[in-house]
């Protein structure tokens, strides 16, 4: 019965769609009445189909092939929710939800100024949805029956069973899909007459600090997954599957700001357009790289190469249509306007092309091992060295001119009142960095360059508040403080970081930072759906006083077969001191590696900082939207 109703809700979200792009194409004020059928019947189809998948997992209902392969009996029920997104086919269910939403968003904007607007960007949004749609029906089907009965599943990847993993897919969705409703709007904007005055950057610029906030607190929260879940005692590791979320986050870092300019002087329009219509194209490109089956990554979900062949059919069909549209009439919002460097437009501009340069870079690097691959099958590995060696010094200049730009006016200004502006700043900012380097007492180029950017923004941004300078966003405000304190807990982890590794019998004991842990015992316990063996590690300051007690464990998942590492972490706002146990015994010890990582909770509360600054900026541009209506 469930098998019958998701196919039936699936087909119907099918034709919905179908209907929403045929009836959009007739340009009528009076279509937006019937158009609405469409798209609120696509909402609640593509609704009901992923809550009814949702309801298959929590009750365990194994006659879906999908539960069965992802999903067993005695998973806790957070991870038979998150387990809905936690595959390929689930979570193109969800993919097609967000859009959905988005699809609605864009309806509701609807007026009788911009009717013609919005038709145009609901066709191009039905167009989208129809082929994701087909793609989850024609390979990717959650609701394909088993042909045998089964009284349990197979189960779902441990690793994958965590909190934050739990949450991170619809966020990093939400991101995704929230820059098809810029892609939607700047394909309608290029239709346009010359003769509409539509303000159509204004509609779009909310549904981009959307995308770009979720984005940045989805990868965010990936991020803090791979800390603490792979046991590795880094954030970060230039993965490929990573990198296919850190390019679009990059583009749309570029648009948003370029948007602001659009807003503000009229001028990158065609600029933006483009931005618009690439920062989707990579966020599909994202998709194909996670679900062909070409990359082997803990983060990649398929295996079939039909799947990857159809997204990269799709995704050209999209980008060559697009991109021939954007050439052909993007000639009319071309202008003529020159920036000065020392303005905030200029500044801007500076940033734009230096996070393009830094996409471009990060994209060979993930792109070209496939293609040497692919031509010569020889496999080469581009790692850590080639992104630190290329993109840091890229995106320094960048952090500089950011620290700077919010603080420029608009137009030419003069250098001796911008030097006047930015003295406290410079001031604080050299304190600060003496400060933290005779606390460290270790000193590297990287470390004086980072910690240095990172005071500049966060002073910079403070005089700001402080002043109360007429013309800035809150939400950037909070968003950029965010970014000095991502920089600072990026240059503390990576320069200071401490790692020690070492056979540990019990009673033993090693010196790491100003810590002295000692391995008090080792004992077996089991919950419902793991076996572990969890070490007790208890960890004393210089002064003998014991600071916490850490319970790193070794599982063993018998439905999946599977063992995995967890860490035990203590968390202060100097540092984390992070310990994982390996392989051993009693009579040899077991392996233990423990970190110190400095000011890595100061990434985690800059992101959460930035996606603030995002979610408050959403605010304020939709107030301005109310106006326009």
């Amino acid at each position: 019965m469930t098998s019958y109703l998701g196919n039936f809700l699936l087909w119907s979200s099918l034709f919905f769609a179908i209907s929403q792009f045929f009836i959009s194409r007739k340009i009528n004020q009076q279509n937006l009445k019937f158009i609405g059928v469409s798209v609120i019947g696509l909402l609640i189809s593509s609704t009901a189909s992923f809550f009814l998948l949702m309801y298959a997992y929590v009750i365990s209902d194994f006659s879906l092939l999908n539960v069965f392969q992802n999903s067993h009996t005695t998973k806790p029920l957070l991870y038979k929710v998150s387990g809905v997104w936690g595959n390929h086919e689930g979570s193109m269910l969800l993919w097609i939800l967000v859009l959905t939403i988005f699809n609605y968003f864009i309806f509701k904007l609807n007026s009788k100024k911009n009717y013609f607007f919005i038709l145009k960007s609901l066709e191009t949004q039905a167009l989208i949805t129809i082929g994701f749609i087909l793609f989850t029906v024609l390979t990717s089907n959650p609701f394909e029956r088993m042909i045998s009965n089964e009284q349990d599943g197979l189960g779902f990847n441990p690793i994958l069973q965590d909190p934050a993993l739990a949450i991170h897919p619809p966020l990093l969705y939400i991101g995704y899909v929230g820059f098809s409703a810029a892609f939607s709007m700047s394909i309608a904007t290029l239709k346009l007459n010359n003769e509409e005055k539509i303000l159509w950057f204004n509609y779009m610029k909310p549904f981009v600090v959307a995308a770009w906030s979720f984005l940045s607190i989805g990868i965010a929260l990936g991020s803090i997954w791979a800390y603490y879940e792979l046991g590795w005692g880094g954030w970060w590791f230039w993965d490929p599957v990573e990198n296919a979320s850190f390019m679009p986050w990059l583009l749309g870092t570029a648009l948003l700001h370029s948007l602001i300019i659009v807003e503000k002087r009229k001028s990158l329009q065609a600029w933006v357009l483009f931005l618009s219509i690439l920062t989707f194209l990579l966020s599909v490109v994202g998709t194909f790289l996670v679900r062909s089956g070409i990359l082997t990554s803990v983060h990649t979900f398929a295996l079939d190469p039909s799947r990857g062949i159809y997204i990269l059919i799709f995704t050209a069909l999209l980008g060559g249509y697009s991109l021939i549209l954007f050439g052909n009439n993007s000639k009319k919002y071309f202008n003529k306007n020159y920036f000065t460097f020392f303005s905030k437009e200029g500044s801007i501009l500076v940033n734009n092309i230096l996070m393009v340069v830094v996409c471009s870079t990060v994209f060979l690097g993930t792109v070209y091992p496939l293609l040497i691959e692919a031509l010569t099958s020889n496999k080469i590995s581009v790692g850590e060295p080639y992104y630190n060696s290329t993109v840091v010094p890229i995106i320094m200049p960048a952090i500089l001119i950011m620290g700077i730009g919010p603080i420029l006016s608009w137009g030419k200004e003069d250098k001796l009142k911008i030097f006047k502006k930015i003295l406290p700043s410079i001031f604080l900012t050299a304190i600060m960095t003496m400060i933290v380097f005779l606390f460290y007492q270790s000193y590297s180029l990287i470390g004086v360059a980072g910690i240095t950017l990172a005071f500049w923004i966060i002073f910079n941004n403070i005089m700001i508040l402080i002043k109360k300078v007429k013309n800035h966003s809150l939400g950037m405000i909070v968003a950029h403080l965010g970014i000095g304190l991502l920089i600072l807990g990026i240059t503390g982890s990576s320069v200071w970081q401490e790692e020690k590794i070492s056979r540990m019998k019990i009673n033993n004991n090693v010196q790491v930072n100003k810590y002295n842990i000692v391995f008090k015992e080792i004992k077996e316990i089991k919950r419902s759906n793991y076996l572990a063996l969890q070490g007790n590690f208890v960890v004393h300051d210089n002064k003998k006083n014991i600071v916490t007690k850490l319970k790193p464990e070794n599982r063993f998942y018998p439905i999946t077969n599977i063992f995995t590492t967890e860490a035990s972490i203590h968390t202060s706002l100097l540092g984390d001191l992070y310990i994982v146990i390996g392989e051993g015994n009693l009579n040899d010890g077991w392996v233990v590696r423990i970190y110190y990582n400095p000011l890595v909770i100061w990434i985690w509360i800059g992101a959460f900082a930035i996606f603030a600054g995002g979610i408050i900026s959403v605010n304020s541009n939709l107030k301005k939207l109310k106006n326009l209506s």
